[in-house]
């Protein structure tokens, strides 16, 4: 069976009507946080880490797609965190600040590789080896396995709309990008999805969304 994550994600076509993480957070205590870092303050910095620190695994393996880089990657964000919080002015939710670092640290952590992309077009860095390719469906879930198919941007505006529940303004101040690229990206990433879902799930190919 199917899973109803993919058929939703498949389906997706706006936000919701409000930011799915962003409602649940204390925006006014996050940009308290943010200003007491502006002037040094360890603990403060040491609360703000351990309020974000799950939430940028997530996306930062989301969109790297490399286990591997995660750690390093959310070290760098808060660097960058440490480091700016001075200079950073309140233009959007705190939130919106912080992924928009994790998402310049991300794509930085993968050119410094090589990676352009995701393993697109196979299951893993390349393999057609269908024994390899059915043990990724076994430890992963499919939507997981299908999201490699993305490029790491489409990957990041798939996972700010959808997983964070930013709107299309919003994931262009965190991608640095006007608004319609990301809505281009969105609909190059649903159309690759629609693609290679019915491959992995063992559907038949739907001629109507």
């Amino acid at each position: 069976m199917a899973s109803s994550a993919g058929h939703n994600i498949l389906k997706f076509r706006a936000p919701p009507a409000q930011p799915v993480d962003a409602s649940a957070r204390d925006d006014d205590g996050d940009w308290q946080l943010i200003e007491r870092i502006g002037r040094g303050d360890a603990p403060a910095f040491e609360v703000f880490y351990k309020r974000y620190r799950r939430y940028l695994e997530r996306f930062v393996y989301q969109v790297t797609r490399r286990q591997e880089l995660v750690d390093d990657v959310i070290n760098e964000v808060m660097l960058a965190v440490w480091q700016q919080a001075a200079r950073t002015e309140r233009l959007a939710l705190a939130s919106t600040w912080l992924l928009g670092i994790a998402n310049f640290k991300s794509l930085q952590a993968m050119r410094k590789l090589g990676i352009t992309r995701g393993s697109d077009g196979s299951m893993d860095e390349g393999s057609g080896d269908d024994s390899l390719a059915q043990r990724e469906l076994e430890q992963d879930n499919l939507l997981n396995v299908a999201l490699r198919h993305l490029s790491p941007e489409q990957r990041a505006a798939m996972e700010l709309v959808y997983f964070h529940g930013l709107h299309y303004q919003d994931i262009a101040k965190v991608m640095d990008c006007p608004e319609n690229t990301v809505k281009t990206r969105i609909f190059h990433a649903r159309k690759r999805l629609r693609e290679v879902w019915p491959q992995l799930s063992g559907e038949q190919a739907g001629t109507s969304e």
